[in-house]
């Protein structure tokens, strides 16, 4: 009954908005709220909900963004791409595809949260449907108890469809009652979409690691996220909207008005709506049009009138789950269509290096194998994740920790990100300020060439439970660009780990001011954490994490 409320507690809020000691007071709620439900029985999903299939509307050359995309791919075959990794340059890339809409917005998103972030994407979509653009957004269910009531006043548009991915069936109004009322059905809504997608006219696509709330674009006064996106033209597209259609026309997936109704009539939605986001007003100014990004991008907004925008161009293979996943067919681990098995594959195939970003790695033993094979290759492997106090899930730092010494007798090269020295990096610290600093990054680069981009973290959960999506980018480019970003984290913002001969003990090693300091225990984490992990750890499945 506990586990079952434990999962729900995970992220029940925001990533790093809520305190070691809120955690462990909602996680006491959450198995009380466990309680009420076996006591009042459970509940089920509608049933004959009526589902109107739909599909992705292809790119037309007639369209300015058709057009453009067109134009924006050498010889007009392959891809042609851009990172995004300044949170600012993603969320304007986001905004500027829905001011320049004349056909379709498709979303995708596993957060797409009821704050200042959610209320500026939401209204850039509202004025596309105004203006006759039609609009499917498909959110899961996990967060959506603070963002129901935004999402229903959203759909009272004209040209606005709302879908809910592998819903809870009832007490839809708080998260912990939520979990209380789906206990008897625990094994299905332990299955989350963690996909990540926005398409535009099917010309453009952003994907990466970004969900939609204020943490994933330096907005939020607790903790925030450094993350990547990579903007899309080309053959790409229309693989990733025949994607969004798998999902979008899924028996998983449930229209929002069958779960939720409300007794307003759709006026009053719509003021209300305005209402609620008339703070998105003030939020998100358009970056300098002659301020290029680390990378030496400008804006999307600075150059989306011109002709060809600047950008790589190569190969992507895109891939996903199947949205059956829910069903429970990888949990033994041996299902070999998932992402992670793909990502794992490559992994083992790698002939020179390895740089692998992601901000929950919790390897395990396959992980663990081709990471192992890779490295009787003579492959040099070199891992970027969170430190145990920079990371939001602690319990997940806690399971990556069980593989460290393995990784580091292995021969790979360990780093943990560490909020206090990413806040000298001149960029990274003025928009970090007084708030914590992690990384959501999720990227694999193979051989200095191919780069994974997607949803996807190195861990059992994204291997067995979610849902996820994957794009693999043959652009040595690219890869190029992302080895300079991985190096600068590494460099002004992360511990080494190193082991201290003989032995198994584990140090680690931060460059403060230009001199090292050397740390026999995990630095800056605080009693209430350790506590916890200490009282609740040891009851937690790793393939829950």
């Amino acid at each position: 009954m506990c586990m079952a409320a434990m999962h729900g507690w995970r992220r029940l809020q925001n990533p790093g908005l809520i305190g070691a000691r809120g955690r462990i007071r909602i996680f006491l709620l959450m198995c009380g709220a466990a309680f009420t439900g076996f006591l009042a029985g459970c509940a089920t999903l509608p049933a004959d909900v009526p589902r109107v299939a739909s599909a992705a509307i292809p790119r037309s050359a007639d369209e300015e963004l058709g057009r453009i995309a067109k134009q924006s791919v050498p010889g007009n075959t392959g891809s042609a791409f851009r990172p995004l990794e300044l949170s600012a340059y993603s969320m304007d890339a986001r905004l500027t595809l829905a001011r320049h809409a004349h056909t379709s917005l498709d979303l995708q998103y596993y957060l797409l949260q009821n704050d200042v972030t959610g209320h500026t994407l939401l209204r850039a979509v509202r004025d596309a449907a105004e203006r006759g653009v039609r609009v499917r957004v498909l959110v899961d269910d996990l967060y959506t108890a603070e963002s129901d009531q935004m999402l229903l006043e959203l759909a009272a548009y004209p040209n606005v469809e709302v879908r809910i991915f592998n819903p809870f069936p009832a007490a839809r109004t708080f998260a912990f009652t939520r979990w209380a009322f789906a206990l008897d059905d625990f094994a299905r809504v332990n299955h989350r979409m963690h996909n990540k997608m926005f398409i535009a006219d099917g010309a453009f696509a952003v994907a990466g690691g970004r969900n939609i709330a204020d943490e994933y674009f330096f907005s939020s006064k607790e903790g925030n996220f450094v993350d990547f996106d990579l903007l899309t033209v080309g053959d790409a597209v229309p693989r990733m909207a025949a994607i969004f259609d798998r999902y979008w026309n899924s028996p998983r997936v449930y229209p929002l008005s069958a779960l939720e109704k409300s007794v307003d009539p759709p006026a009053a939605l719509r003021a209300a709506f305005e209402r609620l986001t008339s703070d998105a007003l003030a939020a998100y100014p358009t970056p300098p049009a002659d301020q290029p990004d680390l990378l030496g991008f400008l804006p999307l907004s600075a150059e989306i009138g011109h002709a060809a925008l600047k950008m790589f161009s190569g190969h992507i293979e895109v891939f996903a789950d199947d949205p059956e996943k829910v069903t429970g067919r990888a949990e033994r681990g041996d299902d070999e269509t998932t992402v992670t098995a793909r990502v794992t594959k490559a992994i083992a195939a790698a002939r020179s290096d390895l740089v692998i970003g992601s901000p929950y790695f919790i390897p395990g033993e396959p992980g663990m194998a081709s990471l192992g094979i890779a490295r009787e290759h003579g492959v040099h492997v070199e891992v970027v994740t969170n430190s145990l106090a920079s990371n939001d899930e602690p319990f997940a730092s806690a399971a990556y920790g069980r593989y460290r010494v393995a990784m580091l007798k292995m021969g790979v090269d360990l780093f943990e990100t560490d909020s206090r020295q990413l806040k000298k990096d001149p960029l990274i610290g003025a928009a970090l300020h007084t708030s914590v600093g992690r990384s959501h990054s999720k990227l694999i680069v193979f051989d200095r060439r191919v780069t994974f981009v997607g949803s996807m973290n190195m861990d059992l959960r994204s291997a067995r439970l979610n849902t996820e999506l994957g794009l693999l980018v043959d652009s040595p480019e690219l890869a190029e660009d992302v080895l300079g970003l991985a190096a600068r984290v590494v460099s002004v913002g992360s511990y080494r780990l190193r082991l201290l001969e003989p032995g198994d003990h584990l140090q680690w090693v931060a460059s403060h001011d230009g001199t090292e300091k050397t740390y026999d225990s995990e630095p800056d984490v605080d009693f209430a954490t350790r506590l916890q992990l200490f009282l609740i750890f040891p009851f937690i499945s790793e393939s829950l994490l």
